[in-house]
């Protein structure tokens, strides 16, 4: 089997197919080893027809290089196709073996608590957005104007067009966007 690990010859080409360095990599990697391991395990208690570590073995081989097959997956997120070539493996195992091995680093990242603050709900995360935006002095905001229809009325027209843009549109107001507008 071979070791994809020696593809990556130093640090430098290391992070560029994995984001991660050496040694966050090895702390991942324990942790993910720990996760792989309980997905191997039975939820419902039974015994197993065949012996822990039994069966078909990855073609990707070791934990170690199931990581990095993830990690450059998620680095580079190239298509099936590209990923089976570099790989040397087929397309459908490419394809499995991203659906396979994604829930398992996810777990593996939640246990570290490197995985990004999502808030449950949509609400409270405006709200948050709101007491960030109270805080602060200037804010600037990107905006552009947006093409509108013609209207029929013509004061709604001269409101509406845009002399800039040569044609009708919705012009996004910054001052409201300045302090609690939201």
């Amino acid at each position: 089997m071979r070791n994809f690990l020696d593809r990556a010859k130093d640090e430098r080409s290391f992070v560029a197919l994995t984001g991660l360095d050496r040694p966050t990599f090895d702390n991942l990697l324990r942790e993910f080893t720990v996760c792989f391991k309980k997905r191997l395990r039975r939820k419902s208690g039974k015994s197993h027809q065949r012996r822990a570590g039994g069966g078909r073995k990855s073609v990707l081989g070791s934990i170690e290089n199931q990581l990095f097959f993830i990690l450059f997956y998620l680095k580079s997120y190239p298509t099936f196709d590209v990923l089976a070539f570099t790989f040397e493996i087929s397309l459908g195992c490419a394809a499995a073996s991203v659906h396979r091995l994604l829930p398992i680093l996810e777990r593996a990242q939640k246990n570290l608590l490197v995985l990004p603050k999502r808030p449950s709900n949509h609400q409270r995360e405006i709200k948050e957005i709101k007491e960030l935006i109270d805080k602060q002095e200037n804010i600037v905001v990107d905006a552009t104007e947006r093409p509108h229809f013609r209207p029929k009325n013509k004061d709604d027209q001269k409101k509406f067009y845009s002399g800039k843009k040569h044609r009708h549109t919705v012009k996004i107001p910054l001052s409201p966007m300045l302090k609690g507008g939201f």
